[in-house]
């Protein structure tokens, strides 16, 4: 194995769901993937696509852009996308745009279901991940939506509190509101 290849095995066995490969399966893995590149502002997927291919960035940078055009995440050489929608079949969540001339590994869905086949160590170890990430992502949302549970209880009391600028007394010690009382003579 040459330097690139013993590279590309590491950066493999980092990827959440392929955690626990061994060099061997990960080689497996190489031989169904192909390199792509990527011009800089090409729209690599679209929001709502299917989720049939994953990507590991390899060189360059790539964006994940929201619904409203505004950047979520910058996805670096060694970070993968799309890996979670490639077993959960789930539409893509977001635009995916290349930020810099970029080149990536690309698995598709097709592919690693041949190379899966019949190979059950491979395919526990992967389902084991996939449970793994999908949980930790299910507690940080959680951690997420009681933090701002939170924030918008302090803001319900602090709103509960506010009295408001209330009536404003005038050099009398009338309220404000209540002078319907007046005669035109007054401003006479």
């Amino acid at each position: 194995m040459d330097e690139k290849q013993y590279h590309l095995v590491k950066v493999i066995q980092k990827i959440e769901v392929f955690a626990g490969f061994d060099h061997a399966e990960v080689q497996r893995l190489l031989k169904i993937c192909r390199f792509k590149n990527f011009d800089e502002g090409q729209k690599i997927y679209s929001q709502g696509d299917a989720s049939d291919e994953m990507l590991i960035a390899l060189r360059g940078a790539m964006l994940v852009v929201g619904t409203d055009g505004r950047e979520i995440a910058r996805v670096r050489p060694g970070n993968p996308l799309g890996e979670m929608g490639l077993f959960t079949g789930q539409p893509r969540s977001a635009d995916i745009v290349a930020a810099e001339n970029s080149t990536a590994l690309i698995l598709t869905r097709s592919d690693l279901v041949l190379v899966l086949g019949g190979n059950l160590e491979m395919t526990t170890k992967i389902l084991q991940n996939v449970v793994a990430v999908l949980s930790a992502r299910v507690e940080d949302t959680n951690s997420m939506v009681a933090a701002q549970s939170r924030t918008i209880h302090d803001l319900e009391l602090r709103l509960s509190q506010y009295e408001g600028p209330g009536k404003i007394e005038d050099d009398h010690g009338n309220d404000d509101d209540d002078h319907d009382d007046l005669d035109d003579e007054d401003y006479a």
